[in-house]
């Protein structure tokens, strides 16, 4: 048996991403060490070469394809000489496929299992048949006598043997890969079609697009795939791929690809061979691609999006109150202090009596409150608007997305911050901690609640958990956490930490201990070594024995620091607290690495951006409001490959479609925007009936 080479995964992930071997070779032994993506990308930036999360992210994932790739290629070729079907040439065949399509393809004859009407065929002894009418294309009254001879129990006449040698013949075209590769590439040059199913036409609506559509192959845009595909699902719509030859023609080709003689028989059956067992599996596999194409670029818009909205400016550490506004119920009001722990709650009646907003003077007096964060649910521009007449002067008022806060509330993660505390009155807490901080609140929402992706309820859910789960650690560790205050769901995002390392930094400090450097870590049951150097870097201690844990230095660059600010002669503390200095200290620059000095000369500092305030129109509190023309004030809400949704302070969003974003040409939205930014848009269209608002940007200043 042909004997696989060794796989130069580093070669190969080096030439698909175009990025040096050793670079990749650095990454992929700090990962089998078991260094994380963070930790990879922050503090190895020297063995790597300066690259970040993505392109670690990519060398990690595309090695681990490769080598699926290999280890399926020996697992075929143990499997052909097992049961009696390999050849040499087929054995370079499967070690020279160039990727898992190719390689499914060469399979697919000699699958064991599989069990086809061919099979049966050649099981009731019609092969030796079918071989004679292929070698020698004899006229079919000619084909009918020599069927005579097979005929049997399972083919009891000269007809049935005839359409057995068929079912043979046909198996061989659609086994042959060179007719496989034909029949493939005429459905990627082609065309996807969908059809409205009869009788579904009001129920789907929503995808009226779709009812008659067609589009290139090669064109067709991901979100449009999305679409097609979760109308499918609903029963809404017939898909089809179209090929880029008539049938006619393609049957042809396949006829004369195959048989070295031509004949209506050898026609009928490369026809039979097309419709029954070939183009069916292909359109599928096509679809498939691009579905899979655009989960990708759904989970990469996803990404994009959560990075954004985990990394959106905080409002701080200052006492706030948190509202969740409601009608039926009224609105639930919660105190919370500058580190965000709950103090007390109230009710407000506001839909019934606005002065009774007034009874949270006595909480803006008392606790030095200086913002109102206002749910954006139901009655919650009302709430915001009576409450910022009445407070707006002197606090900052609000209003903060609640996508997310009602499955925070009714979460195992919150029963257990509050299980005495009522449902809305733990929504209120959510609303006011996203407020303060949206990072630390965020972490303990699942990421698919938070509303910030596209078409993500299709996406595979193990592919989307994997995904956003390494979003949230890369939003987690680019700010870094406290170690003395940051929460336990925010630890556990922490390179090298988890659940139950966070849970025992909580305990410790529950029994009234803080920590006063980062060396005490090690003393935490699970943290060993390992874990120490993954995730020390990340974590801050403000006014401890150790005044570098206060920046992110990495604990292994200590002494050097100490060494060279000895060396320049400056203090320590000076070189902490004055970073700037560096740049005109020659020898500290020597002395350092530039991945050294670029973390003193962050200071340790949240690299977030400062939180402002967003103001929309007064005269706009429902869609009934709107006007053609009018330019408005809004707030990126959420970004999709096809544009953006701006909210623009009423209950529905705006649709900012990415040709109305630039006067210019741009590829994707994220090109101009980003969430929770500032804009200002025009109305462009309003369609009352369904909810839906269009927006322009273009000329307007």
């Amino acid at each position: 048996m042909i004997e696989l080479k060794e796989i130069n995964i580093v070669g190969e992930v080096s030439r698909a991403l175009n990025i040096a071997a050793a670079r990749v070779k650095a990454v992929l032994e700090l990962t089998e060490s078991g260094c994380t993506i963070p930790f990879i990308a922050r503090y190895r930036k020297e063995m790597t070469g300066n690259l970040d999360e993505v392109q670690v992210a990519d060398i990690i994932d595309l090695s681990e394809k490769t080598s699926n790739l290999a280890k399926r290629k020996a697992a075929i070729l143990k499997s052909l000489e097992e049961t009696g079907n390999y050849s040499d040439e087929l054995g370079k065949a499967v070690a020279d496929a160039a990727d898992m399509t190719v390689l499914e393809d060469i399979y697919a004859p000699y699958k064991p299992g599989r069990k086809t009407k061919a099979d049966k065929a050649i099981e009731a002894g019609l092969a030796p048949f079918a071989d004679y009418i292929m070698l020698n294309n004899p006229p079919v009254n000619t084909m009918l006598s020599k069927a005579a001879e097979f005929v049997c129990e399972a083919f009891a006449d000269d007809e049935s043997v005839l359409n057995g040698a068929k079912e043979i013949i046909a198996q061989k075209i659609a086994d042959n890969q060179s007719v496989r590769t034909l029949v493939r590439n005429c459905i990627e040059n082609g065309c996807i079609v969908s059809k409205v199913k009869r009788g579904k036409q009001e129920k789907a609506a929503t995808y009226s697009d779709y009812f008659d559509f067609k589009e290139s192959v090669r064109k067709i845009t991901p979100h449009r795939v999305m679409a097609l595909n979760r109308a499918e699902k609903e029963g809404f719509l017939n898909i089809s791929a179209e090929t880029d030859l008539p049938e006619k023609e393609l049957v042809e080709r396949t006829e004369s690809l195959f048989f070295a003689k031509r004949s209506d028989f050898f026609k009928e059956c490369a026809s039979y061979s097309l419709k029954n067992l070939v183009t069916g599996s292909l359109e599928t596999e096509t679809f498939n691609k691009l579905k899979e194409t655009a989960i990708e670029v759904s989970l990469n818009t996803f990404h994009k999006n959560l990075e954004q909205i985990l990394l959106m400016p905080p409002f701080g550490e200052k006492a706030v109150i948190g509202v969740d506004p409601g009608i039926r119920t009224g609105c639930k009001a919660v105190l919370l202090d500058e580190h965000g722990n709950f103090v007390e709650s109230m009710l407000l009646n506001l839909h019934l009596d606005k002065n009774e907003a007034k009874k949270l003077e006595k909480w803006l007096t008392k606790y030095n409150v200086k913002g109102i964060a206002v749910g954006s649910g139901t009655f919650g521009r009302e709430a915001h608007e009576i409450l910022k007449n009445f407070f707006g002067k002197n606090v900052v008022v609000a209003s903060v997305s609640e996508d997310g806060a009602s499955i925070y509330s009714a979460s195992a993660v919150a029963r257990e911050e509050f299980p005495d505390l009522d449902i809305t009155v733990r929504g209120a807490i959510s609303i006011g901690r996203r407020f303060q901080d949206p990072l630390s609140e965020l972490v303990k929402i699942p990421p698919e609640s938070l509303g910030v992706g596209q078409y993500q309820h299709d996406i595979p859910a193990k592919k989307l958990s994997e995904r956003l789960k390494r979003t949230v650690e890369w939003a987690v560790n680019r700010v870094g956490a406290n170690l003395n205050t940051a929460s336990p769901y925010l630890l556990a995002y922490i390179s090298g930490l988890d659940s139950k390392k966070s849970a025992e930094i909580a305990a410790f400090r529950k029994s009234g201990r803080r920590f006063k450097n980062i060396e005490e870590l090690k003393d935490i049951k699970g943290i060993g070594a390992k874990s120490f150097e993954q995730c020390a870097g990340f974590l801050r201690i403000f006014g401890g024995d150790e005044i570098l844990d206060s920046t992110g230095v990495h604990p292994e660059n200590y002494e050097l620091v100490k060494s060279a600010a000895k060396k320049a002669g400056i203090t320590l503390e000076t070189l902490v607290k004055n970073p700037e200095i560096i740049k005109n200290n020659q020898l500290v620059q020597e002395l350092l690495p530039p991945s050294v000095i670029e973390e003193l000369q962050k200071k340790g500092l949240d690299p977030r951006e400062k939180f402002e305030q967003a103001e929309f129109s007064e005269e706009v509190r429902t869609i009934n409001d709107l006007k053609e023309g009018m330019i408005l004030n809004g707030i990126v809400s959420n970004i999709t490959d096809f544009g953006a949704f701006v909210d623009i302070g009423i209950k529905e969003k705006g649709l900012l479609h990415i040709s109305e974003i630039a006067d210019k040409f741009i590829r994707h939205p994220s090109e101009c925007l980003k969430l929770g930014q500032k804009v200002s848009v025009r109305i462009k269209n309003i369609d009352i009936e369904r909810k839906r608002i269009s927006l322009s940007m273009k000329g307007v200043k």
